[in-house]
C-alpha cells in the first residue's frame, strides 16, 4: 500500500514537545512517509526594541507577565512531576532532518486568520499530500482547506486550553479533534473526550493535550492504513465559561482562588497534620430497594484504615462483604471480608494482599468456581483470582490482560461470552476517571480479549466512564458508574440500566442520580453493590490524618 503523506502547519522549527511527539510518531510509522513541515509565514517583528517596547507597554501587561510567572513558577514543579512533555523549552527541530516549506501566507491580524498565497497552494500541492495537520496558532482559510483529499485535521491548543475550567470549577474538561471546515465553527468532529478537571491549570491543560495526541494519533494511523475518516458524535467543547488569560485581573482572580487557598491549606496541613478522606461502608437488607441510604448500617472502620468499594456476596446462606481495606502506614489496599448477619456484622480481616495495592474487589460465580478480579493498576495488569478455602483461602488464578492501566474491572457472563468492563487509561498515566472500554470473550480465562466491535472507549466522559459497582434486579443488569468533580474523585455515582451488551455494541440508559447526602458529614459516595437480599454502599469524610491513624 502507498505509504501516507502529512504536513505540518507550524509557527516556527521549535514547537512544543506535543507537537514535536506527533511529528516523530509519522517519521517514525512506516505507514507514514517523512513528514512536510510548512512554516516561514509567521515573521519576526523588525521594529527597533526601544519602539516596541513603547508600543506595547501597558500596566496589564506588566501585571499580566508577573502573574504568570508565579502560576508557572508555583505549578512547573507540581506538573513535571506527572507529564513529562510540560517543559520550559522544547528540543530545536534541526532543518535538515525533515523537509521544510516555506510559505509566505496572507496574515488577517484582526480576526487571526491565514490564507495561503496562490504560490504558496502550488507549493504545498506539489507535495501530493494526503492530510494537513494544523498546528498554527492561527486560524485557517481559504482554497488549502480543499488541498488535500483528506482535508485538514486540526491539533493546535491554545495556551489558555484548560484554564477556564478550572477557575470556573468546571467538574470537567474537554477536548475535541476536528477536521477544518470551509467556515470556522463547522468542522466535523472526529473525536472528544471529557476529562475531570484537574484543581490546577498546567496539570489540566498538560492532561487534555496529552489525551488529545493518544487519540490523533490513532485516527492518523486509522487514516493511513484505511483510508477513511471516521466522524464522532462526540459534543463541543461548550461547557465553560472563557476566561480571558491576557487580562492581568483573572490571572490576579486565579491566584486567588486557586493557587492561594492551596498554600494557606498546605501551611494547616503541617501545623495541624494533613485534611483526608476517609471512607466507609454501609449495608441494609434492601427490601427490593425499598429502602433508604440513610438507614443502611455504617461499619466502623479499623484503626488507621479506611473500607470502601464494598461487593455482597452470599455463600451457604450466608452473606459477606469485600472491601477494599486501605491502611494509610503504608497508603496500599488489602481486600478483606466482612460477615453480615441482619443487622450485625463481624469483621473477619485480610484475606488478599499482594506487594502492590489492591482495590475493587469483584466477586463472582462461575459454576460452581467463586473467582475475583480486584483493581491492580499498579501492577499493569488485570489479575483473576480463584477461592480455594470461601472466604479466606484466595489464589492468583491467570493474568487476563498485562501491560495495561487498568482499574474497576467487572465482568458479565451473557448469551456464553464473557464482557470485561474496566477502566483503561490509553495515555498510560493512570487517569482512570473517563475512559470505559469494553472485552469479550468465550472463555472466562482467556489470554486475548477482543474489543467490542464498535469501537473503545465506549464511553469517554468522566461524569459517566468509572466503573462504581454493578448488580441484578429482576432480569436487569445495573452499572453504577463515578461522578467525579473537579478535581474530586467518586463525589457521587450514577445507576444507569444496561440496555445493549453484545460483540457489537454497548448502550445504557441512566435510572438514578445519588448524591452524597444520607449520612452526616459526607462529601463523596462512589461505590454501590447488591444482591438478591443486601445492599452495600462506601462515602467518604474528611478527617485530619493524626485522628484517623488512632481510630
Amino acid at each position: 500500500m502507498k505509504k501516507f503523506r502529512v504536513g505540518f502547519i507550524i509557527d516556527n522549527l521549535e514547537p512544543d514537545k506535543y507537537i514535536i511527539d506527533l511529528i516523530n510518531f509519522i517519521n517514525q510509522n512506516e505507514s507514514f512517509e517523512s513528514p512536510i513541515l510548512i512554516t516561514g509565514y509567521s515573521q519576526k517583528n523588525s521594529e527597533p526594541l526601544i519602539k516596541k517596547f513603547i508600543n506595547n507597554f501597558s500596566l496589564n501587561k506588566v501585571l499580566k507577565s508577573i502573574f504568570l510567572k508565579i502560576i508557572f513558577v508555583i505549578e512547573k514543579r507540581i506538573v513535571s512531576k506527572k507529564y513529562q512533555n510540560k517543559e520550559t523549552s522544547a528540543e530545536k527541530i534541526t532543518i535538515d532532518k525533515f523537509k521544510i516549506k516555506k510559505v509566505v501566507g496572507k496574515e488577517y491580524t484582526s480576526d487571526s486568520f491565514l490564507e495561503f498565497t496562490n504560490d504558496d497552494l502550488s507549493l504545498i500541492a506539489n507535495e501530493n499530500l494526503d492530510c494537513i495537520i494544523h498546528c498554527s496558532s492561527l486560524n485557517i482559510k481559504g482554497e488549502i482547506l480543499n488541498l488535500t483529499e483528506f482535508g485538514i485535521i486540526n491539533a493546535f491548543h491554545e495556551d489558555s486550553f484548560g484554564f477556564s475550567e478550572v477557575l470556573n470549577g468546571n467538574p470537567s474538561s474537554i477536548f475535541v479533534i476536528k477536521k477544518l471546515g470551509k467556515e470556522l465553527g463547522n468542522e466535523d468532529i472526529l473525536f472528544s473526550g471529557s476529562l475531570m478537571t484537574s484543581n490546577i491549570w498546567l496539570a489540566n491543560n498538560s492532561q487534555l493535550i496529552e489525551k488529545s495526541n493518544v487519540f490523533l494519533m490513532q485516527i492518523l494511523d486509522d487514516l493511513a492504513n484505511n483510508r477513511r475518516v471516521n466522524k464522532s458524535e462526540g459534543i463541543r467543547n461548550t461547557s465553560s465559561k472563557s476566561c480571558n488569560i491576557n487580562s492581568a485581573s483573572t490571572l490576579l482572580r486565579y491566584i486567588l482562588k486557586i493557587i492561594a487557598p492551596k498554600i494557606l491549606n498546605s501551611f494547616i496541613s503541617k501545623l495541624l497534620s494533613p485534611n483526608v478522606i476517609r471512607y466507609s461502608v454501609a449495608f441494609a437488607h434492601h427490601d427490593e430497594h425499598k429502602k433508604s441510604l440513610s438507614s443502611y448500617k455504617e461499619i466502623s472502620n479499623p484503626k488507621g484504615r479506611f473500607l470502601a468499594d464494598p461487593f455482597v456476596f452470599e455463600e451457604n446462606d450466608t452473606n459477606y462483604i469485600f472491601v477494599e481495606d486501605m491502611f494509610f502506614k503504608d497508603n496500599k489496599g488489602r481486600i478483606s471480608v466482612i460477615k453480615i448477619d441482619g443487622e450485625n456484622y463481624e469483621f473477619l480481616g485480610v484475606v488478599l494482599e499482594e506487594d502492590f495495592h489492591l482495590s475493587f474487589p469483584f466477586i463472582f460465580r462461575d459454576g460452581s468456581d467463586i473467582y475475583m478480579i480486584p483493581e491492580s493498576h499498579e501492577n499493569s495488569d488485570i489479575r483473576l483470582y480463584k477461592c480455594i478455602e470461601f472466604p479466606h483461602e484466595w489464589c492468583f488464578e491467570k493474568t487476563l490482560m498485562s501491560g495495561v492501566s487498568a482499574a474497576d474491572t467487572m465482568m458479565i457472563h451473557k448469551e456464553n461470552k464473557w464482557f470485561m468492563l474496566t477502566n483503561i487509561c490509553s495515555l498510560g498515566l493512570n487517569d482512570h476517571q473517563s475512559e470505559l472500554h469494553i472485552f469479550y470473550s468465550d472463555n472466562l480465562k482467556s489470554s486475548s480479549w477482543n474489543p467490542i466491535k464498535s469501537g473503545n472507549p465506549v464511553i469517554f466522559n468522566s461524569m459517566k466512564g468509572r466503573n462504581g459497582g454493578l448488580f441484578y434486579h429482576k432480569d436487569k443488569i445495573y452499572r453504577i458508574n463515578q461522578v467525579h468533580g473537579q478535581a474530586h474523585y467518586g463525589k457521587s455515582f450514577d445507576i444507569n440500566e444496561i440496555i445493549t451488551l453484545s460483540k457489537n455494541e454497548y448502550k445504557e440508559v441512566e435510572c438514578l442520580k445519588i448524591h452524597p447526602d444520607f449520612k452526616d458529614e459526607i462529601i463523596s459516595t462512589h461505590s454501590f453493590n447488591a444482591n438478591s437480599k443486601f445492599a452495600v454502599v462506601d462515602f467518604a469524610r474528611h478527617q485530619r490524618l493524626r485522628k484517623a491513624l488512632k481510630m
